[in-house]
């Protein structure tokens, strides 16, 4: 009998140390493919491709305001990829739309990244996402709201369209 009260004993405390070994590794939190470092900032520099989903309405001045539309397969580079140029710790800068665009982001010690995309056509594009790793894969998925105030007219001053805002989802896929 007191073998097998030493036996469920050393059986409990086994489970128990591994019980508490898994605790503490889980409690870590998710890893991203690297070790669970707080200080962790990847190289983004290098071309992104950017799918995403989104809607939009053309112009949210006018009243009653235009439909708006949907886009199933919209990326935020319809002319390129999105490139990061150069990047100091988790500070980033690059451009898109083939250089016409620039963009500024940070990554966040969570490895969340937040994007400003600016156009000279006054639009601006705001991104916070999440930043993960599969393999060799760098990924940066989230939401995007853009805001668009054209304010363009025709040759006598009429107004041709006004002010744009759209939202979506985009995904951040790093091709080199």
């Amino acid at each position: 009998m007191r073998t097998k009260v030493n036996a469920f004993i050393a059986v409990v405390g086994v489970l128990l140390v591994v019980t508490a070994i898994s605790l503490i590794i889980f409690s870590r939190g998710p890893i991203y493919g690297q070790a669970a470092e707080d200080n962790w900032v990847p190289d983004l520099t290098g071309n992104w491709d950017s799918p995403g989903t989104g809607y939009s309405y053309h112009d949210v001045i006018e009243y009653p305001p235009w439909e708006p539309d949907y886009y199933p397969e919209a990326s935020l580079s319809d002319e390129g990829y999105v490139i990061i140029t150069r990047q100091t710790g988790r500070v980033f800068a690059g451009t898109y739309e083939e250089g016409h665009g620039v963009l500024t982001g940070v990554i966040l010690p969570d490895r969340t990244v937040s994007i400003q995309f600016f156009e000279p056509s006054e639009t601006r594009y705001f991104f916070t996402g999440r930043m993960t790793k599969s393999g060799n894969t760098l990924e940066i998925s989230g939401y995007v709201h853009m805001f668009d105030d054209l304010n363009m007219f025709d040759e006598v001053g009429n107004p041709l369209c006004g002010t744009e805002m759209a939202s979506g989802y985009v995904q951040f896929i790093k091709v080199d």
